[in-house]
């Protein structure tokens, strides 16, 4: 992978590039609500700083700082024996074993790619898609999108959609805003670009991440994950009929690996079935563009970005969809392809970006 052709890593990408330009371009910015670019903590300035209650804008449906879930966000499956299983942040060296754990168990699972990650770990993405797994995205930089301008949020979207597509030939079609941030101006920016929103079931964060900065210890959470499995009936979704949970975990460490590998029979023993956001929404047309899922592997095709040899696409993927889109000057512009609980600030791993531990946050 020329890594030259993409952002670095973990920075909010350039929005002054003719690319970028391009891909904003393609927005209809007269149906982007007007809401403020939302101000950040002073020591992380793309986490999302909550005003008083009093004075939030309810007419945004503001996720992290009012709790609001619109009609289209996914945050539960609609079978109530249904259970999305998600892991963000990856790819990453831990990927692997969670793959074969599920691999094992003849499971799917979605994976959140942080597109910038993909620069590290190309081979771990390949893998995925080939394993069957169901890949969907988490940005570029992992910022809260809310605190981003309406450019940024085009470019953090459409580099990590790019790199994907590099890889695997397929677009993405379902992102899950890091810390869950989303208001009504996100959305519609998402919405334009093709996206479906999922964040996660109200009760069912796992806080795996909590035990990177010892704050919580396994068996915490395995008793709330029992607690969890015991009152699924109050699930709801965002119109408030009952589903299946959809859980907010990582592929980020061994610990956050091996405790998800626990809370798999776990839930399976109470009924619940793991299974991929596509799979627990039914939809056979998991991607904007390119195959469906299954086994089998990818096959051999040129990639736009890469090098000519690259190892990209799963079979039954169109010709077409690994030409460049071209504007009318010929040049490329796309490659074709406050949740209930306070939260003590925590970093995530493999160079994720650090929060400082003294910082009270809300997902």
């Amino acid at each position: 992978m020329n890594v030259a052709l993409y952002p670095p890593k973990d920075r909010i990408p350039d929005v002054n590039s003719a690319q970028v330009q391009a891909w904003v371009a393609e927005i209809d910015w007269s149906r982007v609500p007007n809401i403020p670019v939302a101000p950040g903590l002073a020591d992380v300035p793309h986490f999302p700083k909550c005003p008083d209650d009093s004075q939030v804008d309810t007419s945004s449906c503001w996720w992290s700082c009012a709790g609001c879930v619109a009609e289209t966000d996914v945050v539960t499956c609609p079978d109530k024996g249904s259970w999305g299983l998600t892991y963000d942040d990856g790819p990453s060296p831990a990927t692997r074993d969670m793959m074969h754990f599920l691999n094992n168990k003849r499971l799917s699972a979605t994976f959140f790619i942080v597109g910038s990650r993909v620069l590290e770990y190309p081979d771990i993405l390949k893998e995925q898609v080939e394993q069957g797994h169901h890949i969907a995205m988490h940005t570029w930089s992992h910022s809260g999108l809310t605190t981003l301008t309406n450019h940024q949020i085009v470019a953090e979207i459409r580099w990590s959609e790019k790199i994907i597509r590099d890889v695997t030939g397929l677009t993405t079609k379902y992102v899950r805003p890091p810390y869950g941030d989303i208001d009504n101006r996100v959305r519609e920016i998402l919405r334009q670009m093709g996206y479906t929103t999922v964040i996660w079931s109200k009760g069912w964060d796992t806080n795996d991440w909590r035990m990177l900065q010892n704050q919580i210890q396994e068996w915490d959470i395995l008793q709330s994950f029992k607690g969890a499995l015991g009152s699924r009936d109050n699930i709801r979704s965002a119109t408030g009929a009952p589903g299946g949970p959809i859980t907010l975990e990582h592929d980020l460490t061994s610990a956050t690996i091996s405790l998800s590998q626990k809370l798999i029979p776990m839930a399976m023993s109470s009924g619940l079935r793991p299974m991929s956001i596509a799979s627990c929404m039914n939809d056979q047309t998991p991607y904007q563009r390119g195959s469906k899922l299954g086994p089998n592997g990818a096959t051999g095709k040129v990639n736009n970005g890469d090098n000519a040899n690259s190892y990209r696409g799963m079979r039954g993927m169109e010709e077409q969809d690994f030409k460049p889109e071209m504007n009318t000057a010929g040049a490329i512009t796309r490659t074709p392809s406050r949740s209930a609980a306070a939260m003590a600030a925590y970093s995530l791993a493999l160079g994720l970006t650090a929060l400082a531990s003294s910082v009270v946050l809300s997902i």
